[in-house]
């Protein structure tokens, strides 16, 4: 009974909450609107980030960079869609949160066959990974959208910021913790399990997420981005999901050509087996570089505030 409860219930549920969500935005009436253009959008993210002392000289360097030359845009963009559908900066975050969800879902059920026969279902479980990477870039760029879309509204609050980074964390576990009910991270052969890195990294990344709402209580608003932002840990789960996925689709399709075909055996069994672990092992490097980063950045600017508020 719980077996069927999740593995049909459970995803027809969620896609039922889905489909409520986005229909109640598509019947609301929108009013046309004016927006502010994409470079006015980005230095009016800088300013709600602590850099309205030097927004411009930020902007400029900003413009160069990946995240203004690509992710800003893409989050601009999105929200107009979005707010052209109906929808809220609230309603856009719920939808992401349960995608995560589907994701939670869809790892667990992928990995079914990870320890089936190669040329049975094997490939044929593991393809959804493709899927799961694709969700899981849009649950990555949709954390930015939310906000772009109170942005471009006017409408930013509190309690919106604090239901999205709420949000952000449960969606950070669920990418993660998937992987515990898993055969993903167990070696019988070797004797090895390494379940325990996936909490590992579930701690290091609240441990840093919460070093960046401290030290804003202290006082010191001013952030500034190191490798391990959530972005960075969104790229780096769809890279292995995808490695994974195509991995299992090219078998797959090479076996319907031909059953007996084994060209993609060998490099297929090393993805497998060890893609999951050093996807694990790729967060755990980037985390502890992360924190130990940030840790130097906050003290050292804590100091800073330390010593004015004594002169």
């Amino acid at each position: 009974m719980t077996e069927i409860l999740f593995t049909l219930v459970f995803p027809l549920v969620l896609l039922l909450i889905l489909i409520i969500i986005f229909i109640s935005g598509i019947f609301k009436e929108k009013a046309k609107r004016e927006f502010m253009s994409c470079d006015d959008f980005i230095k009016d993210w800088l300013k709600d980030h602590g850099q309205a002392h030097k927004v411009d000289e930020q902007f400029a360097k900003m413009k160069k960079d990946p995240s203004g030359k690509l992710y800003m845009p893409i989050t601009y963009e999105g929200a107009k869609i979005f707010i052209k559908l109906g929808l809220t900066p609230n309603q856009v975050s719920l939808m992401g949160l349960i995608l995560s969800f589907f994701i939670f879902w869809g790892v667990i059920m992928a990995s079914v066959g990870h320890t089936l026969d190669l040329i049975t279902q094997q490939p044929l479980y593991g393809s959804w990974f493709m899927a799961l990477a694709v969700l899981v870039l849009y649950t990555g760029i949709s954390d930015g959208i939310d906000g772009a879309i109170a942005r471009l509204l006017d409408i930013k609050s509190k309690t919106g910021a604090w239901l999205d980074n709420i949000i952000d964390r449960v969606s950070d576990i669920l990418t993660l913790v998937c992987f515990v009910p898993t055969s993903l991270l167990i070696y019988p052969s070797y004797g090895l399990d390494f379940t325990w890195m996936v909490w590992t990294n579930i701690f290091l990344i609240f441990i840093y997420e919460y070093m960046r709402a401290r030290h804003e209580g202290l006082g010191l608003h001013e952030t500034k981005p190191f490798i391990g932002e959530r972005i960075t840990r969104v790229l780096v789960s769809v890279t292995f999901f995808a490695i994974y996925g195509v991995s299992s689709l090219t078998v797959l399709l090479t076996n319907l050509v031909n059953p007996s075909a084994t060209i993609w055996n060998s490099s297929h069994m090393w993805v497998i087996t060890w893609s999951m672990l050093i996807y694990q092992i790729s967060i755990l490097v980037i985390m502890v570089l992360s924190m130990i980063l940030f840790a130097k950045y906050i003290w050292k600017n804590l100091k800073k505030i330390e010593k004015v508020n004594i002169e």
